[in-house]
C-alpha cells in the first residue's frame, strides 16, 4: 500500500479483506467483543464496512443488503481463511 485509504480503494476485493482482516485483529481482544466467536464478529465488521462505503460513495440502495449480506460472508471467509472457519 503506498497511498493513504479512500472510500474508492475499499471497493477492491483485496483492499477489502486486507481492512477488516485488521480491524478484527486489532479488535477482537476487547473485553466485550471477545465473547463473539471471530468469524462472526468479522461478518460483523465486514457488513458494516461494506455499508458505510456503500452510503459514502452513495452507490447504498435498500434491495442490495441481501447482496450485501453475502458479500459480507465472502469477505469474512477471505479475512478469515477458509479452514479457520469451520472452527
Amino acid at each position: 500500500m503506498t497511498d493513504f485509504l479512500t472510500w474508492d480503494g475499499l471497493k477492491t476485493y483485496a483492499t477489502f479483506i486486507s481492512i477488516v482482516y485488521m480491524v478484527v485483529e486489532f479488535t477482537k481482544e476487547m473485553r466485550v467483543i471477545k465473547k463473539i466467536p471471530t468469524k462472526y464478529w468479522s461478518f460483523f465488521i465486514a457488513f458494516f464496512l461494506l455499508l458505510l462505503v456503500n452510503i459514502a460513495m452513495n452507490t447504498f440502495c435498500f434491495v442490495d443488503i441481501f447482496l450485501y449480506i453475502l458479500t459480507s460472508l465472502s469477505i469474512s471467509l477471505g479475512s478469515n481463511g477458509l479452514s479457520d472457519f469451520n472452527g
